[in-house]
């Protein structure tokens, strides 16, 4: 896998530990975004979730949140309470699985935890989750049909802690790295604790970020129409795009404009769905499920 570079941008990932944050200090470093820990099994909502997403959006920072699993669980359950912790806070990183605990299962069992959430959340969202773990899990518990999920990898360096190595190591499911946790005791203004540093790849960071407006959408979070905009938004016309369909003015920009409307009316004909042009839960299944089709296919 890639080894790190200068021009990816610095994220990092904090919860309830890292305990009060002063994002305004946060504001004024190289960082670019933060992942905040939402959920965990099927009950524990972090008690600074939210707080930590009305500080970090207010410091300008893109946000995304993850899901620290148990996968002795239900997938589709802990998908679902995590879908219904996010209410109306709106993403502008990719949803993330964080599964490192193997609770004695083998890996077949492991793989087949993360692959059921990752396709819950993919169907539900319109969004491409990615997945973390650390280097050996993944070796250990993880088949290559997860890799066509997006990597956040951890790996630290025990001669140098702090700094991190450059690189992860080579794992055979992935070819390249999304984000690269490199250490778990960085230091940064606004923050008292030790706290999580990755870099993300810049290549990835350009394909799933687009600015930072946000809506009221009183539909629910996971249904898109005139107006809307980010990541959900992006996603949706990425996917079009890939079935052929055409906008050929405003392209993949995160904006759901009369364009983006009539390329969803299109595709909702096409399928034999209610044509009105929003993407919700009826049209976002199929979008993602002909989008993976049409991937399996090369």
């Amino acid at each position: 896998m890639q080894r790190r570079h200068s021009n990816n941008p610095i994220i990092l990932d904090v919860s309830h530990h890292q305990g009060i944050i002063n994002w305004k200090e946060i504001k004024n470093t190289s960082v670019k975004g933060v992942y905040i820990k939402l959920t965990e099994g099927g009950t524990f909502v972090d008690p600074r979730s939210y707080e930590n997403y009305i500080g970090a959006k207010n410091a300008g920072l893109r946000v995304g949140f993850y899901h620290y699993a148990h996968c002795t669980n239900s997938p589709e359950k802990e998908a679902a309470f995590f879908i219904a912790q996010l209410g109306q806070m709106k993403l502008d990183l990719p949803p993330c699985l964080d599964l490192e605990e193997d609770k004695k299962k083998s890996k077949e069992f492991v793989s087949h935890f993360a692959i059921s959430w990752l396709e819950h959340v993919h169907k539900t969202t319109g969004i491409k989750p990615i997945v973390y773990t650390n280097y050996h899990f993944a070796k250990t518990f993880f088949t290559n049909e997860i890799s066509k999920y997006p990597l956040w990898v951890a790996r630290y360096s025990a001669a140098n802690r702090q700094g991190g190595m450059q690189h992860p190591g080579e794992l055979s499911q992935w070819q390249r790295w999304a984000m690269f946790q490199y250490t778990d005791s960085g230091r940064v203004k606004g923050i008292s604790t030790n706290v999580d540093i990755n870099e993300m790849d810049c290549s990835f960071f350009k394909e799933v970020t687009t600015n930072l407006s946000m809506t009221n959408n009183t539909k629910g979070p996971f249904v898109y129409s005139k107006g809307d905009r980010g990541l959900g938004v992006k996603q949706i016309q990425q996917n079009l795009l890939a079935l052929g369909f055409s906008l050929p003015k405003f392209g993949a920009d995160g904006f759901y404009g009369d364009e983006l409307i009539a390329a969803v009316k299109k595709f909702q004909n096409r399928y034999g769905l209610f044509s009105d042009g929003i993407a919700g839960a009826d049209t976002l299944p199929i979008l993602v499920k002909e989008v993976n089709n049409l991937n399996n296919l090369v």
